[in-house]
């Protein structure tokens, strides 16, 4: 028998149920945690230029000094206050004042319109998706909210976030949003500002994020770039995972870069020292050297010689041939 006290979270398209009904609903069985609004809160710390207080919420608020006016404060004071957002650090911003929410249906048009993205704040997890606050109450489907499973869901309860208006409806006041398109949409963007910044020739840092039997995908600054086995070294490598790890951070090279197509090679072993570079140095013509046997062939063996620096050749670039 499932809980009766755990929302119904579903990945479906909810336009079977109304909005109205699906609020009404979650509202009978369930409390609504409301984030914005008045609320009072006990002061737990005072800085330099501002009062940390604990409002209830996962997180602490901050409050401005100059909020108050002159009022002098003390640890387990009590004040009331209004929930106006949060700053990059993840507190509650605080205020003393009324914070009047846009409710102005002309302005929701026109975003709906004009496909404009619009702030607002996650409420609850009601069935089929999750409550969102943005001057008004609206329904986010779960398939829109740009997060995997029930768990991800609840996290993003007290957040604010970028959406987007999919449907409206005036009459009925009814508003469904979509934050999923607003990430992706994002994500995009940065990958085409990476593309652009980057260039053939250029010397990058990156972090193994997958290895095949063909090479590694390497994470250059949230874009994937292959890093082909033939150039993760001069000398002979099995296989990547001999070599490379998930995770491990590496300096490469791009070799080729296509913006259009969105595909970037890269490699480690032409910012190696090439092993033929060596070889006028160390052989002339003639020499007679000690060697293993590496592989052999229909045609004469390819040697290695214990003092010849391993790298990769053919028969003809060989320094030495026996039958």
């Amino acid at each position: 028998m499932s809980d009766q006290n755990t929302p119904e979270v579903a990945v479906d398209n909810p336009s079977a149920d109304s909005f109205g009904d699906i609020l009404s609903q979650f509202e009978r069985g369930h409390s609504m945690k409301k984030v914005e609004g008045s609320r009072e809160g006990t002061v737990v710390s005072v800085a330099a230029d501002s009062v940390v207080l604990d409002v209830g919420l996962k997180t602490e608020g901050i409050l401005p000094l100059a909020e108050l006016r002159g009022k002098a404060v003390k640890l387990g004071d009590k004040l009331n206050v209004t929930v106006k957002g949060r700053d990059p650090e993840g507190y509650y911003q605080l205020t003393r004042g009324k914070i009047s929410r846009h409710t102005d249906w002309a302005a929701f048009e026109k975003a709906f319109n004009e496909k404009a993205t619009i702030l607002g704040t996650v409420t609850g997890v009601v069935k089929g998706g999750l409550s969102v606050d943005v001057g008004v109450r609206a329904f986010m489907p779960a398939s829109r909210s740009g997060v995997r499973d029930a768990a991800e869901m609840a996290m993003l309860v007290e957040q604010e976030i970028h959406c987007r208006i999919t449907k409206l409806d005036v009459a009925d006041e009814d508003i469904v949003v979509d934050r999923r398109v607003v990430l992706e949409e994002g994500e995009r963007a940065a990958k085409g500002q990476r593309y652009s910044e980057l260039k053939e020739g250029d010397v990058i840092t990156g972090t193994v994020r997958s290895l095949t039997d063909y090479g590694a995908f390497v994470d250059v600054g949230g874009v994937d770039a292959l890093l082909h086995v033939s150039d993760i070294s001069w000398g002979r490598v099995n296989a990547p995972a001999d070599v490379l790890t998930v995770g491990q951070q590496v300096e490469a090279k791009v070799l080729k870069l296509d913006a259009a197509k969105q595909r970037i090679s890269v490699g480690l072993k032409q910012l190696q020292a090439q092993p033929w570079d060596s070889v006028p140095g160390k052989f002339k013509v003639g020499d007679r050297v000690r060697g293993t046997v590496t592989s052999s062939h229909s045609n004469p063996a390819l040697r290695d010689s214990s003092t010849f620096p391993k790298c990769p050749g053919s028969r003809r670039s060989a320094p030495r041939l026996i039958s």
